[in-house]
């Protein structure tokens, strides 16, 4: 093998393919022989290209030189093809489909999907607050198919392989790993309607003359209330529920009180917290095996739910010391929703 053809061999096949192309040739000024063809008229093909019609004139001369055919035969009825030219209006029609066509195939490659990650959490945080986030998170990341699923069988979460658990304990097993990324504060909340109808509470004695509502793990269990009831839980708790959206629902549409986390503030209006010294906490983890985040999907959502979903560094809802529902938290909210949309940077 020569030189010459070693150095070629090395080359991409569009810079082989370049050498082959007659000097003076103008890939553009195959776009304004379609044009005249397809128009039937010079005049016609430069209003649809917005040029003058000298300056489409001047470029066929152009073409017809740098190939070294001539392409039309001019008369009073306007441009016909030449023999020649029939066959080039051919192959440039065939070259402008193909280059259509693998402009549609690249458009729809960068919307294809390139990889999943497999998410667990509870009803209620998937409801009431990844919900608010997953807009931002398809427009960051439009190449992940996020399947985010939840379970009220306490062991369904064991049968199924998820990359990512969102949950309010510490693994005890060795193997996965987890991060505390946030603390949940639950405070007492109800509607405007119950409290316009039943008064508001002003401390904990007076629970015991309001409806409670409450989440439960087992029909046995006694729930939140009892540790803070100055009486028997039972008597004045209405309802037990192992639906954390349950629960919430319930708050909205005037059923009673539950203790609801503090961003619920974020998630309506019509969630009135009620501050009267009763409170608990529960940390929020998200475990994961130590493989999982080789796949890069898994890694942006993992990335994506420290940095933006539980961002306890900006968010006081999720900071692991109590603070009070406030009045600028909606506006904090909102500003959090945007940048988690904002394309990370390159």
């Amino acid at each position: 093998m020569g030189r010459h053809e070693t150095i070629m061999s090395g080359l991409p096949y569009t810079e082989i393919a370049e050498q082959s192309i007659p000097e003076g040739v103008d890939w553009d000024d195959f776009r304004v022989f379609l044009e005249v063809v397809r128009t039937g008229s010079f005049n016609r093909a430069a209003t649809r290209l917005k040029m003058t019609q000298p300056t489409v004139s001047r470029r066929l001369i152009r073409l017809e030189r740098a190939i070294g055919v001539r392409l039309f035969d001019r008369d009073r009825r306007g441009p016909r093809l030449t023999f020649e030219g029939q066959r080039i209006y051919n192959d440039a029609s065939a070259a402008q489909a193909a280059l259509v066509r693998a402009a549609n195939q690249a458009s729809n490659a960068a919307a294809r999907v390139d990889g999943d990650c497999k998410v667990f959490m509870g009803d209620g945080i998937a409801s009431y607050w990844m919900t608010r986030f997953l807009a931002p998170f398809f427009h960051r990341y439009p190449n992940i198919e996020l399947k985010l699923f939840g379970a009220h069988d306490t062991m369904a979460d064991k049968r199924e392989i998820f990359d990512l658990h969102v949950h309010y304990y510490e693994p005890a097993d060795a193997d996965p790993i987890a991060v505390r990324v946030g603390t949940m504060h639950f405070i007492p909340f109800s509607s405007r309607e119950y409290l316009k109808n039943s008064g508001v509470p002003k401390n904990v004695d007076d629970l015991g003359r309001h409806r409670l509502l409450d989440l439960a793990v087992y029909l046995a269990d006694m729930g939140s209330w009892a540790s803070w009831s100055r009486e028997d839980a039972a008597s004045h708790t209405v309802l037990f529920t192992n639906l954390s959206a349950c629960l919430a629902e319930a708050v909205r549409h005037g059923a009673g009180i539950a203790l609801l986390p503090t961003y619920a503030v974020l998630v309506d209006d019509v969630f009135v917290p009620l501050d009267i010294g009763v409170r608990f906490q529960a940390p929020i983890f998200v475990s994961y095996q130590r493989d999982a985040t080789k796949k890069w999907p898994v890694r942006a959502t993992l990335d994506y739910l420290r940095n933006n979903v539980f961002d306890k560094k900006n968010m006081p809802w999720f900071r692991d010391s109590f603070v009070s529902p406030a009045n600028d938290w909606h506006a904090r909210f909102e500003s959090f929703v945007k940048q988690a949309g904002e394309a990370e940077p390159a």
